[in-house]
């Protein structure tokens, strides 16, 4: 009877290591191999092209930064991760976006730090948390997009803030243009 107990024990525990996730694997790999979008497990993503649109980053009556799509000629990609909303929670709504303006015949883009602003993205954390939300230009990171057909596209961006916390700290989404 011990042995038995013992085995299923063993079993129990082992079952439980191979099956829990570390929390890095959470958040979105920028590797061209993982052509999906993996998304915290607390929320979805989704990934639009906007095609003839622009980016219009406009500063409010405070000084905070906030996005305008306007209809133009180059394309706009936008990520957003919206968490589950709390049950019983007012004002629990939390979501990032990730706005990225791209040349409308972009084949190959390679862009690192302070080059990030020739590709115009911006970073929006939405919710109700005093003093830790906004849109937020990104100048840290990596982005690389390269053509993989003659209208298929693979883009991956790496990127940090450090005006307010992020879930969302890379992308990477294959897209037809």
């Amino acid at each position: 009877m011990n042995s038995v107990l013992s085995i299923l024990s063993l079993s129990l525990i082992f079952s439980v290591f191979l099956t829990c996730k570390p929390m890095k694997n959470r958040q979105m790999k920028a590797d061209f191999s993982n052509k999906k979008i993996i998304c915290p497990d607390d929320g979805v993503c989704t990934f639009e092209v906007l095609k003839n649109k622009s980016l219009l980053i406009k500063t409010d009556g405070i000084g905070a930064n906030y996005p305008v799509l306007l209809n133009g000629k180059t394309t706009v990609l936008k990520f957003e991760y919206k968490r589950n909303e709390i049950p019983n929670t007012q004002d629990g709504n939390y979501s990032e976006i990730v706005y990225i303006e791209i040349p409308p015949k972009v084949s190959k883009l390679k862009l690192r730090d302070a080059d990030l602003k020739n590709a115009k993205i911006l970073y929006s954390r939405l919710c109700f948390c005093r003093g830790q939300t906004g849109s937020y230009p990104i100048n840290k990171g990596t982005l690389f997009i390269s053509k993989i057909s003659e209208n298929e596209y693979n883009m991956a961006l790496d990127f940090k803030t450090d005006k307010v916390p992020q879930i969302i700290t890379s992308i990477n989404e294959t897209f037809k243009l």
